[in-house]
């Protein structure tokens, strides 16, 4: 055996042994995993302040939420959570029907998804915002 190749065996062995450390270390979701019935009970919440003509900011810091026709003033006037669902681990993703109306009366309806989480930190999200 030379003396390169004893060198070199400590060396790929600690690099091995940093390697399995990053991929440990950085693999995988960082947040908790999401609770259901909690998850369903916020975006009831949340929705439901929209509908009684409450802003998003009203729920902090309990809730974190957003979404950009109730930022852009449109009143929510009828909502329905649908039973379709996806766990995503640490986010629950759920489609709502909406009925909302401008500042003029006019009613617009649509199928939106939200993503919510519950721990760390309680989010509300609409998907495609």
């Amino acid at each position: 055996m030379t003396i390169r190749s004893m060198t070199t065996w400590p060396r790929r062995l600690l690099m091995l042994a940093l390697l399995c450390v990053v991929l440990i270390g950085c693999g995988g979701p960082h947040g908790q995993p999401v609770n259901p019935t909690t998850a369903k009970d916020v975006l009831k919440t949340f929705l439901q302040a929209w509908q009684d003509g409450k802003k998003a900011e009203d729920l902090k810091p309990a809730i974190i939420g957003a979404d950009r026709e109730w930022n852009a003033g449109k009143k929510l006037a009828a909502f329905e959570i649908l039973p379709d669902e996806a766990n995503q681990g640490t986010r629950l993703n759920m489609s709502v029907n909406l009925t909302l109306k401008d500042d003029k009366g006019a009613e617009s309806k649509s199928t939106v998804k939200y993503a919510v989480s519950t721990a760390p930190v309680v989010t509300v999200l609409r998907d495609d915002d």
